[in-house]
Parts: C-alpha cells; sequence; structure tokens
C-alpha cells in the first residue's frame, strides 16, 4: 500500500499542511521538510542535490567528520581507561550534533564559545517539544474557533530563542564571508540569498528554519539509531564476530574505519540496513493529500491527513521473512544485480528514510554517520552488559522511537593508543613525591633522563603529561597548541591571584582572545614600550645613584633586593603611574601584595591539583590565605582605579590603567571587560613583571661574576658602544649583541618560571601515545632548555652560543627559539611581555656592568637554588661590594 501511494499519488502526498505554528521555526511552514510543496521546496531540493548535500559536498566535508569520530573514539577510551559506564545515546547524540553543526555553521558544540553549547541546548528542548508540535497540529482547527492555540507560548519561547541565536550567527558568517576558504552549508545559503538571479528568493527565516531542520533531523534520529543497532549486535555474538572479523580483514588494527573503507564492508551496511529497518527512527510518517482521490477504489477527501506506519511496513510479514528477527544477511545480495534489487526493494518494502520525493534528502550521509560510528565501536572496543540480553523494549517521545531503558555498557579498548612511560610510582598517591620534592623541576629531570622525554605521571588518580625534550616541546607547540591553552579548572577561580578572572590563567576563549589582541596593539606594544621609555630610564638613574650610594659607603648590595625595588618601581610607574619607592602608603602596599603573592604561587598550584578530591570533601585548600591576599588587593586596585577615573580627563600621559578603563568604557568593544579582569590582569603584571625580572637579572650577574673572561668581554663591548660619558640606553640593545647573548644564556640555564603548566582540552595523539581529556600538561622548561641532545655543554654558561655566525642569524634565532628556547614558555600563551623583559634585563645588567666592578666573598658565587614557590630563587642571595669604574661627575644623565 506504501508503495501504490507513493507511486501513483506522490505529488498529492508531497505537503504536509497547514502548521498550528506556521511561523515557528521548529516544523514551521518556512522549514524545508515542513514546507508545502511548491516553489520555495522545489528550490532548496534543487539547493541540497546540486551544493548543501551533493557527492562533492560530502566528499569536502569528510575532514570534519573524521575528526569528529576521532573524538568519539577518544571520548569511549577515556570512559574505558576508568572504567566507567556509558550511555550510548547521549554520547552518540554529541557525536552527530558536532559533526552537523560543523559542516552546517563551521562549530562544534563541544567548543567553549556559549553559542554552539546554546545550539545543543535548544535541540534538546526541541526534540522534547515535538510531541506537542504534533498534538498541536492534529487538534488545531477545533481548538481554533475556540481562540486556543496549543502549547503555542512553549513552542514559541524555543523558536524564538533559536532565532536570536542563529541571527548571531548568520551576522558573523556575513561578515567573514569573503575570507571564508573552506565554506560550511551557512555560507552556500548565504549565497542563494543575496543571489539577485536566484530562481527563487529565500528569505533570512527559511535560512534559519531550515538549520533547525537539519539539527532536529539529523542528530536524534542518527543517534537513537546507533544506539538501537549497537544493542541488536550486543545481543547477537555472532553477529557482532562476522563484523568484526570483516572490519579486521578490510581496515585492520593499526587505524581507525574510514568513510573511504564502506564501499568495501558489505556486512557492515547490512547491518546498518538492518537496524534501521527494525527500529526506524521516525516510525510514523504524516502528509496531507492536497486534492482528493481514489486509492484501492476507496474515496480520499482533500486536506485528509495521511498516516504512514513506517515501522509496520518494515515488519510486514508479507514482505520480510522473519520480520521480527535481527537478521543482517538479508540485505546481502547473491549475484551481480545487487544494485538493481537494493534499488527495487528500497522503493517497494523499505522506506527508514522515507519515500517518494519528501523523502529525507541526506539518506546518504546519514549512512555514513552510522556505519563508521558503529563500525568504530565494534571495531575499537569491546561491550560488556548487565545481564544477558539488552531490554529493547520501547518509548515513544516526540516522534521518535527510543529506548525505554537507554542503553548503558562499560567497554574494553581494543585498539589500544598506549599510554606514554610511567615511572614507579607509590600506592594511592602516586608521583606525588616528584611534585612536593625541593626542587621539582630537577626531580623531575632525573626521572625523565631515566623514563623518557614524554612520562605519564598521576597525582592521586589525576593525570599528569611531563615533555622534558626540546624535540617533545616543539612537537606540543606546534600541533596541539589550542588544545593546550587552557589552564584547566582553577581551585579558586574567584582570585584575583591566578584566578579565572585574569589574562595569563584565563581560559582560551573570547576574553582571552580580546586581551591579547590588546596587550600586544596597546598595553605591549612598540609604540607603547616607546613612549614609557623616559620612565624606565629615569627609574634606571635612581638604581644607578642607589648602587653608587653602597659603593661611597662600601657598602655590601643584595643584588636580587635592589633589583625588585628597581622593576617593581618600573612596573609599578607603567601601570599605575606611581612608583613603589614612593611614600604615599599605596605604593608601599603593592609591594607588600606581591611578596605574599609570590609566597603563595605553589600552594595555589597544589590546590589546583587537588582541587578535585578535596572538592567532594567540602574542602577548599588554602582558600583563606589566598583570598586574604585577593581581597587586599581588590581594595588597593578598586581606589587606584576610582582614582583614575576621576582624572581620565586630564591626563596626558596614559598609563596602562587609563587604556584598559577605556576600553572598559567602550560600549563598541569586542569584548565587554570588567573591573575585576582589568584588577586581575594588574595583579598578573606585577607578578609577572616584578619577581621574575630579578631573579633572571639575579643569576645572570652571578654567572657573569662567576666568570671573568666573560665579564671582561662583555664590558669591552659596552665601552665601545656606549662609551665611559653616559649610561647605556635601550636604544643601545641592538647594537651589543654579547649582552643579548649573556642575556640568554642567563635565561636558559636559569628560566624564571621552570615548570610551566596547561591543560589538554581535549583527547589526542602524541608520538603514538594517547592522552586523556582534562590531563595536566607540565613542561619542564628547566630540563628543554638543558637537553643534552638540543644544546651543547648545557650546564655551562657559554653565551656565544647565541652568537650567530651568519647573515641568518634573524632566521636561526627564530628557528631556534620555536624548537628549544622557552625562557618565557611557548605558543600562544607564551608571555606577552618578552620584549620589555629583554629591555629590563638588558639596561639593568648593562649599567652594573658598565659602571661597576663587583667583589664578592669566596672565589665563586654560591649557585644553589632556593626552595622558593614555582620560581627559581638563590638559595644564598647574591651579595656584591660595588666599585666605582667610571667617573660620576663626568656622565650626562637623563
Amino acid at each position: 500500500m506504501a508503495y501504490e501511494i507513493y507511486k501513483t499519488h506522490d505529488v498529492n502526498v508531497s505537503s504536509r499542511g497547514v502548521s498550528a505554528n506556521g511561523e515557528c521555526l521548529m516544523f514551521g511552514s518556512s522549514g524545508f521538510t515542513t514546507a508545502p510543496y511548491g516553489e520555495y521546496w522545489k528550490f532548496m531540493k534543487k539547493l541540497l542535490a546540486t551544493k548543501l548535500l551533493r557527492p562533492q559536498a560530502i566528499e569536502q566535508s569528510g575532514g570534519v567528520r573524521a575528526e569528529e569520530l576521532e573524538r568519539f573514539y577518544f571520548n569511549i577510551h577515556d570512559k574505558a581507561m576508568k572504567k566507567e559506564s556509558f550511555e550510548m545515546v547521549k554520547e552518540a547524540m554529541k557525536f552527530t550534533n558536532n559533526m552537523i553543526c560543523r559542516m552546517s555553521m563551521g562549530r562544534s558544540c563541544s567548543e567553549e564559545n556559549g553559542e554552539a553549547e546554546r545550539v545543543r541546548e535548544l535541540f534538546t528542548k526541541s526534540v522534547a517539544l515535538t510531541t506537542k508540535i504534533l498534538v498541536a497540529y492534529m487538534f488545531r482547527k477545533p481548538l481554533e474557533k475556540l481562540g486556543i492555540s496549543l502549547f503555542k507560548k512553549e513552542i514559541m519561547g524555543v523558536s524564538d530563542r533559536f532565532d536570536e541565536l542563529l541571527e548571531r550567527i548568520l551576522v558573523e558568517h556575513e561578515e567573514k564571508l569573503e575570507e571564508h576558504q573552506d565554506r560550511d552549508m551557512m555560507d552556500l545559503l548565504l549565497e542563494a540569498y543575496r543571489d539577485e538571479k536566484a530562481e527563487y528568493k529565500i528569505t533570512r527565516n527559511q535560512i534559519k528554519s531550515f538549520f533547525v531542520d537539519i539539527l532536529i533531523a539529523g542528530t536524534d534520529t542518527s543517534a537513537q539509531t546507533t544506539q538501537w543497532t549497537m544493542a541488536e549486535i550486543i545481543n547477537n555474538p555472532n553477529i557482532l564476530e562476522r563484523l568484526r572479523e570483516e572490519i579486521d580483514l578490510v581496515v585492520g588494527k593499526t587505524r581507525l574505519i574510514q568513510e573511504t573503507d564502506l564501499p568495501n564492508l558489505p556486512y557492515l551496511q547490512a547491518v546498518v540496513k538492518e537496524g534501521l529497518r527494525l527500529h526506524p527512527s521516525g516510525p510514523l510518517l504524516f502528509r496531507t493529500f492536497q486534492e482528493s482521490c481514489e486509492i484501492k477504489e476507496y474515496y480520499i477527501p482533500e486536506k485528509t491527513t495521511l498516516f504512514v506506519n513506517v515501522y509496520a511496513v518494515m515488519r510486514d510479514p508479507n514482505s520480510w521473512e522473519d520480520p521480527d528477527e535481527f537478521k543482517p544477511e538479508r540485505f546481502l545480495a547473491c549475484s551481480k544485480s545487487e544494485r538493481e534489487d537494493e534499488i527495487s526493494e528500497r522503493a517497494l518494502k523499505y522506506l527508514p528514510f522515507g519515500g517518494g520525493r519528501r523523502g529525507c534528502p541526506g539518506s546518504d550521509l546519514g549512512y555514513i554517520f552510522l556505519g563508521t560510528a558503529i563500525g568504530m565501536m565494534v571495531q575499537c572496543f569491546d561491550w560488556r552488559i548487565k545481564g544477558e540480553k539488552v531490554n529493547l523494549e520501547e518509548t515513544f517521545e516526540g516522534v521518535s522511537l527510543t529506548m525505554a531503558h537507554p542503553l548503558q555498557k562499560r567497554k574494553g579498548s581494543q585498539v589500544d593508543f598506549h599510554l606514554p612511560p610511567s615511572p614507579p610510582s607509590l600506592p594511592i598517591i602516586g608521583h606525588l613525591h616528584l611534585l612536593l620534592s625541593v626542587l621539582a623541576h630537577k626531580a623531575f629531570q632525573k626521572i625523565s633522563t631515566k623514563y623518557g622525554p614524554l612520562l605519564h605521571l598521576r597525582i592521586f588518580s589525576f593525570p599528569i603529561v611531563l615533555v622534558s625534550s626540546a624535540s617533545m616541546a616543539y612537537e606540543i607547540y606546534k600541533t596541539h597548541d589550542i588544545n593546550v591553552s587552557t589552564r584547566g579548572v582553577s581551585a579558586n577561580g574567584e582570585s584575583l591571584v591566578l584566578g579565572f578572572s585574569g589574562f595569563s590563567t584565563a581560559p582560551y576563549g573570547d576574553y582571552w582572545k580580546f586581551m591579547k589582541k590588546l596587550v600586544v596593539t596597546k598595553l605591549l606594544g612598540p609604540q607603547a614600550i616607546e613612549r614609557s621609555g623616559g620612565i624606565r630610564a629615569e627609574e634606571l638613574e635612581r638604581f644607578y645613584f642607589t648602587i653608587l650610594d653602597k659603593a661611597a659607603t662600601k657598602e655590601s648590595v643584595e643584588i636580587g633586593k635592589e633589583v625588585m625595588k628597581l622593576t617593581n618601581n618600573m612596573i609599578c610607574r607603567m601601570s599605575i603611574g606611581r612608583s613603589c619607592s614612593e611614600e604615599n602608603g599605596e605604593a608601599e602596599r603593592v609591594m607588600e601584595l606581591i611578596i605574599k603573592s609570590l609566597a603563595l604561587v605553589k600552594k595555589i598550584f597544589l590546590a589546583d591539583i587537588f582541587h578535585k578530591p578535596l572538592e567532594k570533601l567540602g574542602i577548599s585548600l588554602f582558600n583563606k590565605e589566598i583570598m586574604g591576599v585577593s581581597r587586599g588587593f581588590d581594595e588597593l586596585l578598586e581606589r587606584i582605579l576610582v582614582e583614575h577615573e576621576e582624572k581620565l580627563e586630564n591626563h596626558q600621559d596614559r598609563d596602562m590603567m587609563d587604556l584598559l578603563l577605556e576600553a572598559y568604557r567602550d560600549e563598541k568593544a569586542e569584548y565587554k571587560i570588567t573591573r575585576k579582569q582589568i584588577k586581575s590582569l594588574f595583579v598578573e603584571v606585577f607578578l609577572g613583571g616584578t619577581d621574575t625580572t630579578a631573579q633572571a637579572i639575579e643569576w645572570t650577574m652571578a654567572e657573569i661574576v662567576n666568570n671573568p673572561n666573560i665579564l671582561e668581554r662583555l664590558r669591552e663591548e659596552i665601552d665601545s658602544i656606549v662609551g665611559k660619558t653616559r649610561l647605556i640606553q635601550e636604544m643601545d640593545l641592538p647594537n651589543l649583541p654579547f649582552l643579548q647573548a649573556v642575556m640568554k644564556e642567563g635565561l636558559r640555564l636559569h628560566p624564571p618560571i621552570p615548570l610551566v603548566v596547561r591543560t589538554f582540552a581535549e583527547s589526542c595523539e602524541i608520538n603514538k601515545f594517547y592522552i586523556s581529556e582534562k590531563t595536566k600538561l607540565v613542561v619542564n622548561v628547566y630540563a628543554v632548555m638543558r637537553d643534552p641532545d638540543s644544546w651543547e655543554d648545557p650546564d655551562k654558561f657559554k653565551p656565544e652560543r647565541f652568537l650567530a655566525s651568519s647573515r641568518s642569524k634573524r632566521e636561526d634565532e627564530m628557528r631556534e627559539k620555536a624548537l628549544r628556547y622557552l625562557p618565557f614558555g611557548g605558543g600562544r600563551r607564551g608571555c606577552a611581555g618578552t620584549n620589555l623583559g629583554y629591555i629590563f634585563i638588558g639596561t639593568t645588567i648593562g649599567t652594573m656592568v658598565q659602571c661597576f666592578d663587583w667583589g664578592v666573598k669566596g672565589e665563586k658565587v654560591n649557585m644553589e637554588e632556593a626552595i622558593s614557590g614555582m620560581g627559581m630563587a638563590m638559595a644564598h642571595p647574591l651579595e656584591c661590594i660595588p666599585v666605582v669604574r667610571m667617573d660620576p661627575s663626568i656622565i650626562n644623565l637623563h
């Protein structure tokens, strides 16, 4: 009977009829699947066949689907490693939704961008509303006479939110239409929308409705079918075994199944078809007879609603042998006329994607989704369930046939992406003892030397990947930079000290990207650095006079302490317009809070590591201490902010706070920053620019003092370029290659932050090793820059290694930095103040070498490291007695 209707009356039943909510984006008259049969529907059908879902378009988007299949695999693998149960339909829905979102509008619903996640939320609500929409449609006529519109408020509420969301995405695509190289469906529809010569002028509302149709039709139905088919496979071990043998024979065990494998896997195709036959995702199809007609001598009046029970059609005992049994072999052709038979069979009795001209245009894509997803799960995992059989009881939700008891299983991995090697660990705590060791970077370096440059560690049950070689660090930052561009969940996200509102610790997203752009173009751009040069010159002179006074009284100078004052004064004046040497209380308070924060750095790191296990016990490690310092910064910076706001119009020499307040007040800014984010940025500037720079200068001066030949060569270069009648200036630095080499060598041997910590946002593969999502990444910068495979005599202070021997200096330097030189971190999350750091270090060391001789107790400076936070401090602070070598009376000052 279904064949008779679709063969003889196809055009007559090619309309759905009048919707109860025609203006709704969900199942309204503007949607492609629900539109009346007419000019709009014919135009969209042609557009789908020739552009959106043509074979070439499907082939072009294959990379997207392959990436999402890998993500689906790693997601299951994560659960297998943790021995967690797996709810099939929920995870399959994420997989199909991600693929459809990326193919249609260029974003995955796993991205942390708000909008993509919003698509998934609205899709879920829409699926839950489908039954109500169907009921509203069936009862629209009698209720219309009573002035009642069933469920309208609820349906239109979701529709309006879809409209707002899709309008924003449309506008974003319109703005970037010219730049798009890999065009998605939305780009193609916008071309049709703008085409004045198009056969039909589509509207924005029709574009939005089309995307709602795709999301609902492509996501829920594919996920439900995947679940039903996997349930049947698990209930039939002989079918599972035969299917796995076919996949292993054709695909093998060293790679995942690919779309190109599907034509060579006839039994997998048969399994997919049999699953669709027994469990069609849309068991009931309804249309409307546009005109009166006669079927089998029966009269059918116009406007009659047609229901096709697809479920019954595909279990019709007159068409199917053993119709209720799962027998994939029924779809295996036994002759060369397979293709012809299949087409004939589909037309007659096989309707999983509907029938006639209103059949699903995405059926080919549906077979690809199902084939690769089911193929991968059979290929890569064994599946265990509670009890002997999966319960195949049905429930009816919306217009889909779903399982009353969702399929939940535990997995054992079949294709094994090995974890990186792991050194021996202690019971329960794992490798925690290494992290708590007095010098963690050295402890990590020692085990890496023995076990390898890429190691898998664990703290209790939480995984860490340790990277300790230049080649491995390069691989991470080159291939997985975005994936490791987030710090991860903070134990004290609300804190101004290393919390989520900070720039350096913020998750990778819109706020971080906006701040990166602001820092690079305004706060620390070349022009901004040049404008603030006078401030740094004044502070350098003040530093010079401080040492000069000590020399006159023959007092020793504690280098680290004095340099800390210098860098802090420079940072404070550049950022908030006041020096920490001023006697105004507030500036001195900044210094006090910085010292307290530095003492907390390791505690904050440990709080992050133990965040998850302690959270379950209601314990927040060091929270009182951390938040106490945070509140101190908050009160202080709020007062300074208010002061700057009151004087904003009068400021001629604008500091960083003035520039940030301008961005804060800018209504047209790409991102609306908050006062808290401004305060957090300044906390980071104080911490990142003060202590680390001071330590780098102290270590480098210690190396210079311990190597008189280097001191002499450096001094000769400075005297030759700068002379003895003025202090070194920033403009001199490009002409002092040996000074630059000394700086770099000091930073190589003594990086300010020896361990860089990030988080893998997604599962991935590195050097054939499997890394699960949320794994902490620890790059041992100290070990990377002492890697004997990359550096000759890695533990020796040899500045000449940074001197170029040819004109390709610039090229070599860039290559070297990318491969093995990471004093300021690597990738897009590397320190944004690198150039300023080199200026601070170069002018300070240059001044001390140019103007003074340095005497120390004993023959050599003690280079032992202190147990101090997460940085590298000297166990015995560098104390020297300065001796004047340039006559102060003839020096021309700034």
